[in-house]
């Protein structure tokens, strides 16, 4: 079936980079959904503290009911046309009602994807091998791919091997062709004992662009007779 999430979420762990987004969150003035199991809580992001490693949001109306130090709290917004997610900690409630949370270690961040996937199904399995430069050869199973790129699973005991930027060597078998990509790793998620990743194909020659193309026409062949039927 065709991919309907149009965002392509990517995992930032640097430091630098978790601030640089924040500040632009804060900057733009952009509404934060804040999460606290069922309870949902519309703030801004008024100051990012570097020095502190602190978030100040602001008193959303009826104020922050129920939260207490150390909640757990699931952070989502928008800026400049990306989406921006990640998780904190209540640290204390000022006296004008703003709240003070611990500055994440990481954040995602979300762009939309600049080409169309098609998801594959389990009974068209497509395989494909990563070469991790001086590392063992690592086989993934391919979820979902596109003229730009792809989701995998990768086993857990692997996620060492990827992080966002890393640019891996790649083989991809298709049904009846194959083809070697250099790929860079665009994001990775924990799903249990898998991990989750998606990759950018770096360079595609015209020839191994067509197979590819090729593959996607044939898996939306493959998924519309089954769109229709549950239509």
């Amino acid at each position: 079936m065709a991919d309907t999430d149009t965002q392509a979420w990517q995992r930032v762990e640097l430091r630098a980079d978790v601030l640089t987004l924040l500040g632009k969150l804060a900057q733009s003035r952009q509404p934060v959904t804040l999460t606290q199991a069922s309870r949902h809580y519309l703030s801004l992001l008024l100051t990012l503290d570097a020095q502190r490693d602190e978030l100040l949001f602001d008193a959303p109306a009826g104020g922050f009911a129920k939260l207490k130090p150390r909640s757990l709290l699931d952070a989502q917004a928008r800026v400049a046309g990306y989406g921006l997610r990640f998780a904190t900690h209540v640290d204390s409630l000022v006296d004008d009602g703003s709240l003070i949370t611990a500055l994440p270690q990481w954040v995602e961040h979300a762009q939309r994807r600049r080409a169309h996937r098609v998801n594959v199904p389990r009974s068209m399995p497509i395989r494909a091998t990563l070469f991790p430069l001086g590392g063992a050869p690592v086989r993934v199973r391919v979820t979902d791919i596109s003229t730009q790129g792809f989701g995998a699973h990768v086993r857990g005991e692997m996620a060492d091997e990827f992080h966002p930027g890393r640019v891996l060597d790649g083989a991809f078998g298709l049904h009846g062709s194959a083809f070697y990509a250099p790929i860079t790793v665009r994001g990775v998620r924990r799903r249990g004992g898998e991990m989750a990743m998606g990759g950018e194909f770096a360079r595609l020659d015209p020839e191994d662009r067509r197979t590819v193309e090729r593959e996607v026409v044939e898996l939306e062949r493959y998924w519309r007779p089954r769109h229709a039927a549950v239509g």
